[in-house]
Parts: C-alpha cells; sequence; structure tokens
C-alpha cells in the first residue's frame, strides 16, 4: 500500500487517523470482517503493531471512518487527479441494495434492480477509469434514478470534470 501512495493519498500528512485507516484497509483485504471483529483479530496477527495501532477499540475506527468522511473530496480529487484523462474513458454505474429495517434515512422505495418487490433500498453510485480502478463512490437515496447521480459525483471529483458533456 506503501508503494501505491495509500497512504498519502489518504492524507498527505502523517496522523493517528491515517494510520488507523490504513490499518482498516489492509485489515479488509486480509480478513474482511466488522470492525468488533477486526480489533479481535489484531490480537492474532502482527499487522497493528507494524502500523502502530495495537490499542484502537471500535469506537476509534468509527471516530477514524467519520474522518476519512470527511476527506473524502479531496481523495477523489486526488484519484481523479492521477487516473483520469482529459477525453479519456470514465465508466459509472448505479446500482441498489434492498434494506432491511426502518430507520436508515436513505431508504426509499424506488426501481429495484434486485428484484425484491415491497423493499426500501439504497442506490450507490461507482464512477470509475477505463480500466475499472474507482475514482469516487456515492449513496443516494433509494428513489433516485440514474440521470440526476452521474453529474454531483463528477462534480466531487473536481470542477473541470463535472463540466463536461458525456
Amino acid at each position: 500500500m506503501h508503494h501505491l501512495g495509500v497512504d498519502t493519498l489518504i492524507a498527505s500528512r502523517p496522523s493517528r487517523e491515517r494510520d488507523l485507516i490504513v490499518a482498516m484497509v489492509a485489515a479488509r483485504i486480509l480478513e474482511p470482517d466488522s470492525k468488533l471483529a477486526t480489533t479481535r483479530w489484531w490480537h492474532t496477527t502482527t499487522l497493528p503493531a507494524d502500523l502502530e495501532v495495537s490499542d484502537a477499540d471500535e469506537d476509534t475506527l468509527y471516530e477514524a471512518m467519520d474522518w476519512l468522511l470527511d476527506r473524502q473530496a479531496r481523495i477523489e480529487q486526488k484519484l481523479a487527479a492521477r487516473h483520469l484523462r482529459a477525453g479519456g474513458l470514465v465508466l459509472y454505474d448505479l446500482t441498489s441494495s434492498y434494506f432491511e429495517g426502518t430507520t436508515c434515512p436513505l431508504a426509499a422505495f424506488g426501481h429495484n434492480r434486485d428484484g425484491k418487490k415491497g423493499k426500501l433500498q439504497v442506490n450507490y453510485g461507482l464512477l470509475t477509469d477505463g480500466r475499472g480502478c474507482p475514482v469516487a463512490v456515492s449513496v443516494f437515496k433509494g428513489n433516485t434514478g440514474d440521470p440526476p447521480t452521474l453529474l454531483p459525483l463528477c462534480g466531487r471529483c473536481g470542477s473541470d470534470l463535472g463540466s463536461r458533456r458525456w
């Protein structure tokens, strides 16, 4: 991940939050699980010691995710600068996931791509370069159609990208 510059993509300066995010990315690749299970798994591996996050608990990981969310637009702009070129191919897909429950503010009835009739859903938009390398992602209300989702996502990646005609 260091060779790919994941750490500096997340934040140019070292910080506790950056270390926690890098550790969570590594854990997601090696042993995908909940935040609580991840902190328990960390007791069986050298990963947290190597990344100096051994003392982290699940609440600390959730706080780091909140920190990361505040940086999302900047990270997407860096990814766009790395992977998108003027006149290059951009791929976009909007998909949905049905939702069990009633308290998610984004869950709504809409066009259900999963064939689950009568279920609330949440929509996810993913923007990639022509190779399929992710550049930006966003979550939308379940009743949001495809057309209004693309340009706002592009706009977050950079003002030039958001103003282009596709």
